[in-house]
């Protein structure tokens, strides 16, 4: 015998004994997903009670609370392998089962949970986001309280959101879409026009592939806040850029307002923007 790899003869099939260890452990690791489906699916037993029935194959007494907390450094990811996709499919089914009850706590947690076993999709995060800022604060007004607790809610979970979507940002570098929902949130949760005119403008100086009406939207809330010069200023420079051929792009939408500007900031006509004849 000489020293390579011992084999196996399976019939035509010669297959190297460490291929069987690494077919075993991947058998094993299916089986244990699809107990997981068969639970979720069949049994529907509490989410606690399937994870846990996960997570006891490495930590034996692990609370969910534990499992949650230790999903940000590799547990699940260990456990699941390559089936965190599988998994985070699975959380975010039972998120909108949680979701349809209105009920707040597990609804978020289990938000959190899921972009933690997979934050690849932005589907997760963004749709996540927009059930914290636009429908849990009905949920909590729902429950009673005074206007002004109904008001401090819907604050604390826009800022809840947010807190989210930064943490999507890293994994999201490729397009603007996640600094738009947070722009969306400030605008149309928090009332907050700077922060979102600040999140469009880094959308649209960051991301190539940014939709036109971004740049627009950023122009007109400049306007609101009275920092009119500045807008003229913005607008000027987007126009040369914007191709006259996408419909999208605005660009006789943009001129007009930029006409306007300069009656607002009393521009005389021979200072007045002379855009280039193509």
């Amino acid at each position: 015998m000489n020293s390579q790899t011992p084999v196996k003869d399976l019939g035509d099939k010669i297959i190297p004994a460490n291929k069987h260890f690494r077919i075993h452990e991947r058998i094993k690791t299916g089986l244990l997903i699809i107990s997981v489906l068969l639970i979720t699916g069949i049994v529907a037993k509490p989410l606690e009670r399937q994870l846990l029935a996960v997570a006891n194959q490495t930590q034996p007494k692990l609370q969910i609370e534990n499992l949650e907390q230790d999903a940000g450094q590799g547990l699940i990811f260990a456990v699941m392998g390559g089936f965190r996709t599988l998994m985070a499919d699975i959380l975010w089914l039972k998120t909108m089962t949680v979701w349809e009850s209105e009920n707040l706590e597990k609804t978020h947690s289990l938000i959190q949970f899921t972009t933690t076993v997979d934050p690849r999709p932005k589907f997760f995060w963004i749709n996540g986001a927009r059930i914290i800022a636009n429908d849990m604060p009905h949920w909590e007004a729902a429950q009673g309280h005074t206007v002004e607790q109904t008001k401090r809610n819907t604050v604390a979970l826009a800022h809840s959101a947010i807190a989210l979507l930064e943490q999507a940002r890293p994994h999201h570098t490729d397009k603007p879409d996640i600094l738009l929902e947070i722009g969306n949130i400030h605008l149309n949760r928090l009332r907050d026009t700077k922060s979102a005119a600040a999140m469009y403008h880094k959308a649209y100086i960051e991301h190539k592939n940014t939709p036109y009406y971004v740049a627009r939207l950023y122009g007109q809330l400049l306007r609101r806040m009275g920092r009119n010069a500045e807008a003229y200023k913005f607008l000027t420079e987007l126009y040369p850029t914007l191709p006259g051929s996408i419909i999208y792009a605005q660009k006789k939408t943009v001129l007009r307002r930029i006409r306007q500007l300069e009656k607002t900031l009393k521009i005389t006509k021979g200072n007045s923007f002379r855009p280039e004849k193509r």
